[in-house]
């Protein structure tokens, strides 16, 4: 069963790498091409990212079984927030109202990867052998979505993220 939201450490290790990720150049942009192109969870891209860097190769078992831990508050929080969002940004309605709306899609997707975290803790005793984890956990995420994607997406991510476990 997955943790409540109450009961999650919303400033950890996670959040913080998908900041300063997600920052750099290119990632932000790539992430949502990946959203809108293929229907990935741009968290759960920063998730394979993120244990990529901790040498955790994820198997296509434990990518589901994170899917299914955040499915609920993605459907029912984070997407609907988003496409509010959208939504009134194409309306042009006041912006400070926009940004209000963009603070609480933040915050939800805070709390997504607060449960995703609790999830990794699970995963953390494992270690990759062999390989750059970063990319295959990336590319099997991707795969999984969509098995027709070609090999060089999500470069930019997959090299923000090799940069930050290299230094």
């Amino acid at each position: 069963m997955a943790q409540q939201p109450g009961d999650l450490n919303y400033d950890n290790e996670f959040w913080r790498f998908s900041l300063a990720v997600y920052g750099q150049a290119e990632v932000a942009k790539e992430c949502l091409a990946l959203q809108d192109a293929l229907g990935v969870d741009v968290n759960i891209l920063l998730f394979c990212a993120w244990l990529g860097t901790h040498s955790v190769a994820l198997q296509r078992e434990d990518i589901e079984a994170a899917l299914r831990a955040v499915a609920a508050w993605q459907d029912d929080i984070v997407r609907p927030l988003r496409a509010v969002r959208q939504r009134t940004k194409a309306l042009s309605v006041d912006e400070h109202f926009r940004a209000g709306i963009k603070d609480a899609e933040i915050k939800a997707e805070q709390i997504e990867q607060a449960m995703l975290f609790a999830v990794a803790q699970q995963l953390q005793g494992r270690r990759s052998i062999e390989g750059d984890a970063i990319a295959s956990n990336v590319r099997r995420y991707i795969e999984l979505k969509s098995p027709a994607s070609g090999p060089g997406s999500a470069t930019h991510l997959i090299q923000a993220a090799q940069r930050i476990a290299g230094g």
